[in-house]
C-alpha cells in the first residue's frame, strides 16, 4: 500500500514533539500556586514500585502503548484492574480496525464528522498513524485480512468517504476476531519481559503540586490493600470508557438506561482520575452501539448474537410498553453500520402526563422492550447463537462472561428469562410484572390489536408500518404470530463502548480546562476517543488503540526521567 507520508518519519517527529510540548506547558504554568484538587505531594507518598512508563489498563490500547514505549527503550509496567488477563473490549470485539487509504481525504471526512469538536492537529496525527498501520502490523506479525473493498467509512455521502478502509484480524484457524489481537499482545508482553500486575485498580494520579507533573498513581487491590507506583517518565491511561457505570451513563448518555456487551471493568476510572487533577472532558455523549441484547438477572453485561434479529421463521416482533411495534425489527441493512448507531432509534422520550403509571410520567418509551415470538419460532432455533467470534461468551464468568444459551430455549424458559403465556392476556400480565419497576404497563387489548394488524400485513406481504422486508437473505421475514403459546424476552438497546474522557492533543497528552498540557500524562483507546457526535468509521475503536497507543507510548518513552 502506498502512503502519502512516504519520506516523513512520524515517529521522529513525535519523539521530539511530546517532550517539547510538555516543556512549554510546564513553563507556561510555572506561576500556578497549586495543581488540580487531587494533587498529591511527593512527600505524601511511600512508593511500593517504580518504573519509567506506567500503563493503566491491559486492553488493546494498553498493549500497543506498552509495546511502543518498550521499543523506544523505556522500562514499562502495566496495572490491570481485572483479576487476570481477559483482554478488555479488544478481545471480545469483532476484530476490525479502520486504516487510512488517503490522508488528505481522511482529514476532510473527519472534519465533517466532528463539527469543530476535535482539533485539526489531533486528526493530523491520527491520520498519519492510520496510513502506516498495516506496516506496523506486518512488523509485529499480527495476521489480518484487508477488507477495504467492503468496509470503511459509513457515510458514503460525506466528502472523503473513500479515504478509509479496514482490516480484519484473523486467528490461527482463519476466523476473524479481536482475540487474534490479544493473543499477540499476551505473547508480546511475555516475550519482552513487560510485567503486568493484575487486581490493581488505579484510582488516583499522584501529581507534583509545584510542577503539575504526574509522577505516579495510587492503586487498590480487591482485598482493600493499596500500593503506590512511581512513574519516572510518564503515565498512560488506557482505562476504557464508562459503559459499565450506570450513574455515569445516566448523566452523560441519551437514551438511558442502556445495556452493554463490553468489558465489565470499564467503569470510568480514567475519567474520574483526570477530573480530580483538572483535566478537561470531551465527547462524553459518544458511544458505539451494539444493537440490542438480553442481560441475565445479576449479570453486568449482555450477550452477543441475538437470533431474534434474524429469527429462523420470521415469526417475531418487538413490542414496547404500549403494546405497539415501534420500528422495523429486521431491516435488510441491519448490519454493522446501523448497529453502531442503533441506540439513536430508542431516544423517543415519552413525557405526556397521565400516559404512564403514576411515578413514570417521564421515560424513554421503548426501554425496555420485548421480543415477542410464537411456538413455531420457539421450536425453530435458539434465541441466541453460541457460535460467535465476539462478545462476552468468549471470556470467563468472573470477567463478565456469559454462559451458553441452550439449543432449545428450554433452560432459559425454566429460569424465567423467557416469559410464556398460553394467551396474549396471560403473557402481558407476566411482562408487566417482570418490568413493573421500569414503568412497563401494557393493555392486553393493545397487544392483540398489534398482533392482528401485523398478521394481516404478513398475509398481504407488505409491512404497512415500517416497511420491514418480506425476506432477508432469502429467508421469510414477515410470518404471522399465529401459533400459541406466545413467548417474550426482555431486551434493551445495547452499547459496546463509550468514547468520552479527558481532552487530548495530537501527541496523546491530556489537557486541563485551560487547554494546557498536564505534564507526563497521556491516554489512548476509547478513553478520550477522537470521534465526536457520531461513530462513523467501521473499526474506529481498534484504530484508536493502534494509532494513539503508538503515539502515547512513543512520546511517554521520550520524556526526561525524573530525578531520584
Amino acid at each position: 500500500m502506498a502512503h502519502a507520508n512516504e519520506g516523513f518519519s512520524r515517529r521522529d517527529f513525535l519523539r521530539g514533539a511530546g517532550v517539547a510540548a510538555t516543556a512549554v506547558a510546564v513553563a507556561g504554568v510555572a506561576g500556578c500556586a497549586t495543581a488540580g484538587s487531587g494533587a498529591q505531594g511527593v512527600a505524601d507518598v511511600k512508593w511500593d514500585r517504580e518504573t519509567e512508563v506506567l500503563v493503566l489498563g491491559f486492553g488493546g490500547a494498553g498493549a500497543v502503548a506498552a509495546a511502543a514505549a518498550h521499543e523506544e527503550g523505556a522500562e514499562v509496567l502495566i496495572l490491570e484492574k481485572a483479576p487476570k488477563e481477559g483482554g478488555g473490549t479488544t478481545r471480545i470485539s469483532t476484530g476490525y480496525s479502520s486504516i487510512v487509504l488517503d490522508p488528505k481525504g481522511a482529514l476532510e471526512y473527519l472534519r465533517t464528522q466532528v463539527k469543530g469538536l476535535t482539533p485539526q492537529e489531533v486528526f493530523e496525527t491520527y491520520v498519519q498513524e492510520g496510513a502506516t498501520l498495516t506496516d506496523w502490523l506486518d512488523d509485529h506479525g499480527i495476521a489480518y485480512t484487508d477488507v477495504s473493498s467492503v468496509l470503511g467509512s459509513d457515510y458514503k455521502n460525506w466528502p472523503g468517504s473513500d479515504a478509509f478502509g479496514a482490516v480484519g484480524f484473523t486467528n490461527a484457524d482463519g476466523t476473524n476476531s479481536g482475540t487474534a489481537v490479544f493473543d499477540w499482545a499476551t505473547q508480546y508482553m511475555a516475550d519482552n519481559g513487560i510485567e503486568i500486575l493484575f487486581d490493581a485498580r488505579a484510582y488516583q494520579l499522584v501529581q507534583d503540586p509545584s510542577t503539575r507533573e504526574v509522577i505516579g498513581v495510587r492503586a487498590r487491590h480487591a482485598d482493600g490493600s493499596e500500593m503506590a507506583v512511581r512513574a519516572k517518565k510518564a503515565v498512560i491511561m488506557c482505562t476504557g470508557g464508562v459503559e459499565c457505570n450506570d450513574e455515569m451513563i445516566g448523566n452523560y448518555l441519551v437514551p438511558s438506561p442502556l445495556a452493554r456487551e463490553g468489558w465489565m471493568f470499564n467503569t470510568g476510572d480514567g475519567v474520574k482520575m483526570g477530573q480530580e487533577i483538572g483535566a478537561d472532558l470531551w465527547h462524553m455523549n459518544m458511544l458505539d452501539a451494539y444493537g440490542v441484547t438480553f442481560t441475565a438477572p445479576g449479570d453486568v453485561t449482555g450477550r452477543f448474537g441475538l437470533n431474534g434479529a434474524t429469527c429462523a421463521t420470521g415469526s417475531f416482533m418487538w413490542i414496547n410498553r404500549n403494546g405497539k411495534r415501534f420500528m422495523c425489527e429486521n431491516p435488510s441493512n441491519i448490519g454493522t453500520p446501523l448497529a453502531h448507531r442503533s441506540v439513536n432509534r430508542f431516544a423517543l422520550f415519552d413525557d405526556i402526563p397521565g400516559k404512564l403509571p403514576l411515578g413514570y410520567d417521564s421515560s424513554y418509551r421503548d426501554i425496555p422492550f420485548y421480543l415477542l415470538i410464537d411456538q413455531k419460532q420457539f421450536e425453530a432455533a435458539p434465541l441466541y447463537d453460541n457460535n460467535q467470534t465476539a462478545g462476552c461468551g468468549l471470556i470467563d464468568k468472573e470477567l463478565g462472561g456469559v454462559e451458553p444459551w441452550s439449543e432449545d430455549n428450554k433452560q432459559e424458559l425454566e429460569k424465567g428469562w423467557i416469559l410464556e403465556g398460553d394467551t396474549v392476556e396471560e403473557l402481558v400480565k407476566r411482562m408487566n410484572a417482570n418490568s413493573a419497576d421500569e414503568g412497563y404497563h401494557m393493555d392486553p387489548a393493545d397487544l392483540q390489536a398489534t398482533i392482528d394488524a401485523y398478521n394481516a400485513d404478513c398475509a398481504a406481504g407488505v409491512d404497512t408500518l415500517f416497511d420491514r422486508p418480506a425476506t432477508v437473505n432469502d429467508a421469510p421475514n414477515l410470518v404471522p404470530l399465529d401459533t400459541p403459546p406466545y413467548y417474550a424476552l426482555r431486551l434493551m438497546p445495547c452499547m459496546n463502548t463509550t468514547k468520552g474522557g479527558p481532552v487530548k492533543n495530537g501527541n496523546a497528552q491530556i489537557l486541563d480546562t485551560h487547554g494546557e498540557v498536564i505534564p507526563r500524562l497521556y491516554e489512548a483507546g476509547t478513553l478520550g476517543h477522537t470521534a465526536a457526535q457520531v461513530y462513523c468509521i467501521f473499526g474506529a475503536n481498534l484504530a484508536e488503540c493502534f494509532n494513539f497507543g503508538r503515539i502515547a507510548g512513543c512520546n511517554a518513552a521520550a520524556e526526561t526521567p525524573l530525578e531520584a
